[in-house]
């Protein structure tokens, strides 16, 4: 490949290789919740001599983390989307942007792929949690009250994460477009 002359063409090149390095990092988020997940069970499940408040402990951090993860999967795909964005500009005719022209089953789209990950991340979080309060309360007071609070947790967590918060747009100063 020749070098980059123009700056748009600069611009291309480094976008794709920033593409590149997103993707590549997103595609090992599955094996690390699988990895991190499964890690987690086994500590709190077949392990032997291990207080219940520590088994407890390991499977609310296992779905904290399938919590957490999926919010990540997201954050890096809204990113990438960002990147296809702007690497579709520099050249619309030649830019392939997954969706053909007779799909199998069209009602999955740019972010079907990782929304299905998502749901069985979320799964995994719930059976986490479920494992947690239903085999290893290690409390003296009821574990519906612990399961209440866990929900309440969780609804403060997403109003806080979720809440719409109007975002100040940057300028890029060089051409006044945005960044």
């Amino acid at each position: 490949m020749t070098e980059p002359q123009s700056r748009e063409e600069i611009c291309y090149v480094q976008n794709f290789e920033q593409f590149r390095n997103l993707n590549a990092q997103m595609n090992h988020v599955p094996a690390l919740a699988m990895t991190l997940t499964g890690g987690l069970w086994f500590g709190a499940g077949a392990t032997e001599n291990l207080d219940v408040e520590i088994r407890f402990a390991l499977l609310m951090l296992a779905g904290f983390s399938d919590l957490a993860l999926i919010l990540i999967v997201y954050r890096i795909r809204d990113v990438l989307e960002s990147y296809l964005e702007r690497i579709e500009t520099f050249h619309p005719a030649s830019f392939a942007g997954g969706t053909p022209k007779k799909p199998r089953l069209p009602w999955l789209g740019s972010y079907s792929m990782i929304t299905i990950f998502c749901v069985l991340m979320l799964l995994a979080a719930i059976f986490s949690f479920i494992g947690a309060f239903w085999k290893y309360w290690p409390f003296a007071i009821s574990v519906w009250w612990g399961a209440a609070a866990l929900v309440l947790l969780l609804l403060g967590l997403y109003f806080l994460i979720f809440r719409r918060i109007p975002v100040k747009r940057e300028t890029n100063t060089i051409e006044g477009e945005n960044a």
